[in-house]
């Protein structure tokens, strides 16, 4: 095998899961440079497992400061995206629009039953 060849499964190499593990430790055994790659690949993993073992956990209140910032950031790049972008900003004054007219809907109907129930408790007396 060329060193062309070897380089990608060198990844594999290192983890132990090769398909061509007698073919690359054959190419090895003549390569240094390949080798060498080969045992940078397994410090890596060996540091990369390490850091598992390490966990640290963050500062009391720190996830919900985190948290705390994320709905105001959102808000504000909506609202920025709505007066930017044309068809968003269509959008949002349809369905402001449709609030509105919903609300309107509402306070009639509103307005209406309470009229029937004074109608009804006077006897249509004025």
């Amino acid at each position: 095998m060329k060193c062309e060849e070897v380089r990608p499964l060198l990844a594999d190499m290192a983890g132990g899961v090769s398909d061509r593990a007698a073919e690359v430790e054959d190419h090895l055994g003549s390569c240094a440079a390949c080798s060498a790659e080969l045992g940078r690949y397994r410090a890596t993993m060996l540091q990369l497992s390490a850091l598992r073992e390490d966990l640290a956990e963050p500062p009391a209140g720190a996830v919900e400061r985190a948290l705390a910032q994320v709905p105001a950031w959102r808000w504000r790049l909506l609202a920025r995206r709505a007066m930017v972008d044309e068809r968003v900003r269509y959008a949002a004054l349809s369905l402001g629009g449709v609030v509105v007219g919903a609300v309107a809907f509402g306070l009639i109907r509103r307005r209406a039953a309470r009229r029937d129930v004074s109608v009804a408790i006077t006897g249509g007396r004025a």
